[in-house]
């Protein structure tokens, strides 16, 4: 058979029109070590094939199975799959299979909006902390500040902690708040706020103490670690650094609020804003002090 080069095709009769592997990489935007590999598993193999030169040519209707073929793989369908459909023209495996893919790329939007949430909050935790840190020279006393906590949902555990000590970490307990969020498919906001059910300083004293972790949620679920925090009025300040350093930060708060005419009015927590699980760095920890006050 007599065969002419003619715009990149080459034609071996007037019906048939065959397409040279560079002019097909280049009308389907597929890269030719693409369309090589394709030819060497068998997903699409050139109809014809010069026996001197052995270039690669195609026919026009491959073309379409290679768009739809690039559909797929744009899909993230597997080319052992692709194969399949295309080696048996089943259609309804191909839509099964596209909603399959569907429902795995609408989960992983749904993870990556989830790690885009928790990025957002520690993001704006971090900066918030910062802000504290460039001001960490100011005295003390001149950071406490009189504030209405505001009203919102969180998600708690309490109970007795025995032998507690102020300096270590409650991990187990933020721990327990993390996995209770995730059992009611809810996404947590804002930082792990502790609250010391007992007499104002006694967490420090070594002994038993009643201690509540929470932490804000978007929306309550029916059960009893459910419930609301805030809705006061509050001092407040700011503490630096190690943990263990904190009782001086409520000792300085306690007495300030005398010295203004108040009387601590409820159960005392720390907010722990930058906290030793987001940081490394003990200088860089940020924990506010939260007294619930009222006037004498």
């Amino acid at each position: 058979m007599y065969v002419t080069i003619v715009e990149g095709a080459i034609n071996l009769s007037e019906k048939n029109k065959y397409y040279s592997i560079g002019k097909v990489s280049s009308i389907c935007d597929v890269p030719i070590k693409t369309l090589r590999y394709y030819d060497q598993i068998g997903l699409l193999v050139p109809q014809y094939r010069k026996e001197d030169s052995h270039y690669r040519y195609y026919e026009h209707t491959q073309l379409l199975t290679l768009h739809i073929i690039r559909k797929l793989r744009l899909l993230g369908v597997s080319l052992k799959d692709i194969q399949r459909i295309i080696q048996n023209c089943d259609n309804a495996a191909m839509e099964q299979c596209v909603v399959s893919r569907m429902h795995e790329i609408s989960k992983h939007i749904q993870e990556l909006q989830d790690q885009l949430a928790i990025g957002e909050v520690l993001l704006q935790r971090l900066n918030t902390g910062n802000v504290f840190l460039q001001n960490k020279n100011q005295d003390s006393e001149s950071t406490i500040r009189i504030e209405k906590i505001p009203l919102y949902h969180v998600i708690s555990t309490r109970r007795i902690k025995l032998d507690y000590q102020n300096s270590d970490v409650s991990i187990d307990r933020w721990s327990e708040l993390i996995e209770l969020a995730k059992k009611y498919h809810l996404k947590t906001m804002g930082s792990i706020i502790l609250t010391y059910h007992n007499e104002p300083l006694e967490q420090f004293y070594n002994k038993d103490c009643d201690l509540e972790s929470c932490i804000q949620v978007p929306e309550p679920k029916d059960g009893p670690e459910f419930k609301q925090f805030g809705g006061f009025l509050a001092a407040t300040t700011i503490h630096i650094g190690k943990n263990e350093d904190i009782i001086q930060t409520h000792v300085k708060a306690i007495k300030w609020i005398k010295q203004q005419g108040y009387v601590i009015n409820g159960p005392i927590s720390e907010e722990y804003i930058v906290s030793p699980i987001d940081v490394s760095e003990v200088e860089n920890h940020i924990t506010k002090v939260i007294i619930p006050i009222k006037r004498v």
